[in-house]
């Protein structure tokens, strides 16, 4: 009982953001000792509640930013220092926890990418949000590390993602949706498509997520197939569709591709 209520304080001194850092490494070495001690007995009960808290450091930050970023650090490389048997309660982490860009992290050095995105896709909802849900930290922050991949489910979860209430989560999967690598004559194409223009005429979008998705058309180079009327007449400023169909800038800086 008395182990837990010192267990307890250290946890409390560790979390503390106010605390001096001194007091926070202590904590730190305090858990060290004892995750070193769990792998000495076997003990995965205790190595993974000792893991969590561990994990739990990256949810705070202090004020001296650079004392904060050596701290992460050091937690960071002490994780991935324990190789393998890090692998399952990080991941037990990342399936509960909301703040999740540094357990991702580490989770990328102990394990191959592809095993990564699998679990990471495993972990994308498309239940609906409350306002400020902090569930759509955790969207964004998946969303980032498929930029540039292949991948119709998470496409297909981002499609659902632009219809959220919250703006920032849209805007992420907007920009999954312009760093997608696309197959030739892929089905999925059609249907986002679809999908992004239906988003771009409908009176409720706001002109910041418009602009947002006029930019995926032009960095994709898709033709705008259907409604070329309609799409013309709310068109911001700048904007244009040329005779070829294809969504282009006036006199930008943006060096449109090949038609």
């Amino acid at each position: 009982m008395l182990k837990d209520f010192f267990f307890g304080l250290k946890k409390s001194a560790f979390m503390n953001k106010f605390a001096p850092a001194e007091t926070r490494d202590g904590a730190f070495f305090y858990f060290k000792d004892k995750l070193e001690k769990a792998i000495k007995g076997n003990d995965d009960v205790q190595f993974n509640k000792i893991i969590a808290v561990l994990l739990d450091r990256f949810s705070v930050s202090v004020q001296n930013s650079i004392k904060d970023a050596e701290e992460k650090n050091t937690i960071k490389d002490f994780i991935i220092s324990l190789g393998d048997r890090s692998i399952e309660p990080v991941k037990s982490y990342i399936a509960k926890s909301h703040i999740v860009a540094h357990p991702i992290e580490i989770l990328f050095e102990l394990m191959d990418k592809d095993s990564v995105l699998t679990f990471l896709n495993d972990m994308l909802t498309t239940d609906d949000t409350l306002f400020d849900d902090p569930v759509v930290e955790k969207r964004i922050e998946v969303l980032k590390h498929f930029a540039g991949e292949t991948n119709s489910s998470v496409l297909s979860k981002a499609g659902v993602y632009l219809n959220d209430s919250d703006d920032r989560l849209v805007i992420a999967s907007i920009r999954f949706v312009r760093d997608y690598v696309f197959a030739d004559n892929d089905p999925d194409m059609d249907k986002i498509q679809e999908v992004m223009l239906n988003k771009f005429i409908d009176e409720e979008t706001s002109m910041r997520i418009k602009i947002e998705l006029l930019n995926v058309f032009m960095e994709q180079n898709w033709k705008v197939q259907n409604n070329k009327k309609k799409i013309e007449e709310i068109l911001p400023e700048g904007y244009f569709i040329n005779a070829q169909g294809y969504i282009r800038v006036i006199n930008s800086a943006v060096k449109a591709r090949e038609d």
